[in-house]
């Protein structure tokens, strides 16, 4: 007898459950099951769609009555995993994983789920071990690349090995999978698991002893250190001084290079360091004097070549300086041997200047807010190259669901979203909003068109289009004449000259039950933070680059506590990064229960922080399901750990009317 229905109706229900009419294909299934009662097909349709639908113990039933008929079928034991994962009986999701994987090796799927289960479980070296796993049948299966990426935050390998390499190498050369520098300080640490790289990067007379050609080819062996100078800033003094020691031993040596291509690749991958870091790195008096000699010959000579004769020593300069502020830069755009130079720091410019003229903007009228933008205009924040992308935009209920908040469900109800990023930067918030969610569009506002001109560019790289960037201040906000589902505003109210004026702004233009992600500065956090900013003002300081650079070398060789916390924050790495960390010209910081009071002003709801890790520390001493929610309890768990929200606070609140 014939187990299995005909290939036409096998296509048909297949057909049904792709335009999602579950409930419809639940009785078209059923009733075949009457003619066909061992129909694996059906069976696994069935489990599928009761999975789907949110009946488990239905789903469990189906996938358990294929393994009777056929106690091989590894994919019902890989179903019963998903189900119970989803069912959060996670004991019973790993055991039905490893059934299946026993049965079928190749299934690198059921490798990327248990690797969830544990990350989940923040057992981060198991999760790990999965995806590589995963990896090893499935080198292009980005999910699973995408969520190594995840688990390398914070994480601190023991050894080195080709499969963690090969796989780290493949997650810095993707696009739209992780923001590097959220694991920079892993993948350092990783890099001195290698004796070799130890010696060589740790001590500058170690790298002395060699020759500028070998030198260079020992740089160009490291791949990861090479792909990161072009992506992020490096966190890491060691490394830094041996970059600030070769940038300027090429620079003296020049004319004694003997492999020029190889010079030209490590070359490009500095002045892409020191481009993003926007030129922090201490210059000596000597380096001045002979980057004018090279400025002088390129602007004698460049009208009787094309640039091609003079390769090495434009690096060299975009090693210094950006190379759109020279005035022969237009000359040397087609260049193809440094077209990734010429491109980062020509052509960019070019394009963002353009993109600016034609802004949606607005006048900013308000004194701090004025300085504010000044501030930014100066020193967009922050220059970012690689950014995390969501694949699977969520609907918004589930959004938050998958966070745990505390929310009224009348949200359920949204279709077309409208967004708001108040203070987007340079865009990464913004852009990263515009893939969150299902049906939506962002509206993205700041007070600096060029750091909206950054944003509005790789907005357009990215090929992001449900996104509308704006200059205008947040007291302005009512001029924009428009209401929003959700308003995402971090690390802004903090820098306004009144911070709850701002807040009930953003109120005003939220819509009943909406829901706002607001970010802002801990006081206990950041004490030492203030401590610095006090001496700063107290010293009348001007803040510019050259006077931020020269504090930055004092403590550079500095050891207090203090100090090392600033060396410690990846914002130290960055020259508009450390303005905003020690220099910003307005800056507020909060308690718990001051926030509180101001959610009581505005008649907000207290959702839930957002911090997966913070909330695992806050869940080991409060242990019932409603204390997340419990804002004394969180007050008091800031005291005896002032340093958690070094970040930031970052929660979600909702209008509840």
């Amino acid at each position: 007898m014939n187990n299995e229905p005909n290939v036409k109706i096998r296509k048909e229900l297949i057909k049904i459950f792709k335009s999602r009419k579950l409930n419809e294909i639940e009785g078209i299934i059923n009733s075949h099951l009457e003619n066909f009662p061992k129909s694996i097909f059906l069976l696994s349709l069935l489990g599928n769609v009761n999975s789907e639908l949110g009946n488990y113990n239905e789903a469990i039933i189906n996938f358990e009555k294929i393994i009777e008929i056929d106690p091989h079928f590894s994919e019902a034991y890989y179903n019963l995993g998903v189900v119970y994962k989803n069912f959060r009986k996670i004991d019973n999701a790993i055991k039905n994983y490893e059934k299946c994987i026993k049965i079928d090796p190749n299934n690198h799927q059921a490798y990327n789920n248990l690797g969830n289960i544990y990350k989940d479980k923040e057992k981060n070296g198991l999760a790990i071990e999965k995806y590589l796993q995963c990896l090893k049948l499935n080198p292009d299966y980005e999910i699973a690349l995408q969520n190594f990426g995840v688990c390398l935050q914070n994480f601190k390998f023991s050894k080195q090995s080709i499969s963690v390499e090969k796989n780290i190498l493949n997650l810095l050369d993707k696009d739209n999978i992780l923001r590097p520098v959220d694991i920079i300080d892993t993948l350092i640490s990783y890099l001195y698991l290698d004796e070799t790289f130890n010696i060589f990067f740790t001590d500058i007379e170690n790298i002395k002893k060699y020759s500028l050609d070998n030198i260079i080819s020992k740089f160009l062996d490291n791949k990861i250190l090479m792909k990161l100078l072009k992506i992020t800033p490096i966190t890491d003094t060691n490394i830094e001084n041996s970059l600030i020691f070769l940038r300027y031993f090429i620079l003296l040596k020049l004319k004694t290079i003997k492999n020029k291509n190889s010079a030209i690749i490590l070359l490009e991958a500095i002045a892409s360091q020191c481009f993003i870091n926007e030129y922090i790195y201490y210059i000596s008096k000597e380096e001045e004097k002979l980057i004018n000699l090279i400025e002088n010959k390129i602007k004698n000579q460049l009208s009787k070549s094309n640039g091609n004769d003079f390769l090495l020593e434009i690096l060299c300069l975009a090693s210094y300086k950006p190379l759109h502020k020279y005035n022969w830069s237009d000359k040397i755009l087609n260049i193809k041997e440094i077209e990734y130079t010429i491109t980062q720091q020509i052509k960019n410019y070019i394009k963002e200047a353009e993109i600016g003229i034609k802004l949606l903007s607005k006048e900013i009228k308000n004194s701090i807010s004025i300085a504010v933008k000044n501030q930014y205009e100066n020193n967009p924040y922050p220059r970012w190259e690689k950014i995390a992308l969501n694949r699977n935009p969520y609907k918004p209920i589930n959004f938050f669901n998958n966070l745990n908040l505390n929310i009224n469900e009348n949200i359920n109800h949204w279709k077309d979203i409208n967004v708001l990023v108040a203070g987007c930067g340079t865009g990464q918030h913004a852009i990263t909003t515009a893939k969150k969610f299902e049906r939506s569009f962002v509206t993205a506002i700041d007070l600096s068109s060029k750091s909206l001109s950054y944003a509005k560019r790789k907005a357009g790289e990215l090929n992001i289009q449900n996104i509308e960037f704006i200059q205008i201040d947040i007291i302005d906000i009512m001029n924009l004449k428009k209401n929003f589902h959700i308003i995402e505003s971090v690390g802004v109210l903090h820098h306004m000259d009144n911070p709850l004026v701002g807040w009930k702004n953003l109120y005003n233009v939220l819509h009943s039950n909406g829901l706002m992600m607001i970010g802002l500065y801990s006081r206990f956090a950041r004490k030492h933070i203030q401590r610095f900013r006090e001496e700063i003002i107290n010293s009348k300081l001007e803040i510019n680059s050259k006077n931020i650079k020269t504090l930055r070398e004092k403590i550079l060789i500095s050891n207090t506590n203090d100090d090392l916390l600033i060396k410690n924050s990846t914002d130290f790495y960055s020259l508009s990064n450390l303005r905003d960390l020690l220099f910003h010209v307005k800056e507020h910081t909060f308690t718990i229960p001051e926030i509180n009071e101001y959610l009581n002003k505005l008649n907000l709801d207290f959702c839930g922080f957002e911090n997966r890790e913070i909330l695992s520390l806050f869940s080991k001493i409060y242990k019932n399901k409603n204390d997340i929610f419990n804002l004394k309890h969180w007050h008091n768990f800031e005291i005896n750990n002032p340093r958690v929200f070094a970040g930031m606070y970052q929660f979600w609140c909702q209008k509840n009317i």
